[in-house]
């Protein structure tokens, strides 16, 4: 089963992901990268008085980041570097936004992931694989610390059930 693990100073997390996808996507004049992934929010590995209890679940995110790939099967054998989860850009207006590339959700609430890096490559079925390795926001005390974390998992194909 793949992982995503949080090293926190106090304790280790371990969550079990449940689903995770990856698309790459044409948008305006680019290529953009998207990834999902979402922990179980089982949590029967997890001491009683775990700080990971507070935290059943977690969802990990790539949004809208531009990749020269129009498909997920060009990323095999790649590494992309994400040092922001944003950057500011200038809209049509000529307003300045915040345009986020990563995300860490936990119970609906956002954290900033930086220095992120994601490694891909195909495992022996030629299922696509991630490494992420990065950097969130200190989610336990809402610090500005920073706790190292990463995960490992395979993109399984889209399976659909027919309905009657």
């Amino acid at each position: 089963m793949k992982t995503i693990k949080f090293f926190h100073p106090e304790e280790t997390f371990t969550y079990y992901i449940e689903k995770c996808f990856c698309k790459v996507v044409y948008s305006g004049k680019q290529h953009q990268l998207l990834i999902e992934i979402h922990s179980t929010d089982e949590l029967d590995h997890v001491e009683d008085d775990s700080l990971q209890n507070d935290f059943a679940q977690v969802i990990l995110s790539v949004d809208d980041f531009p990749v020269p790939f129009s498909s997920p099967s060009e990323l095999v054998g790649k590494s992309i570097e994400i040092p922001l989860c944003y950057v500011e850009q200038e809209d049509e207006e000529g307003e300045m936004e915040d345009i986020f590339y990563t995300n860490v959700n936990f119970s609906d609430e956002n954290f900033e992931a930086d220095q992120n890096h994601l490694s891909f490559s195909k495992d022996d079925s030629g299922t696509l694989c991630l490494k992420w390795k990065g950097e969130v926001q200190d989610f336990t005390e809402s610090t500005d610390d920073y706790i190292p974390f990463e995960l490992e998992c395979a993109f399984l194909p889209a399976s659909f059930e027919e309905r009657e």
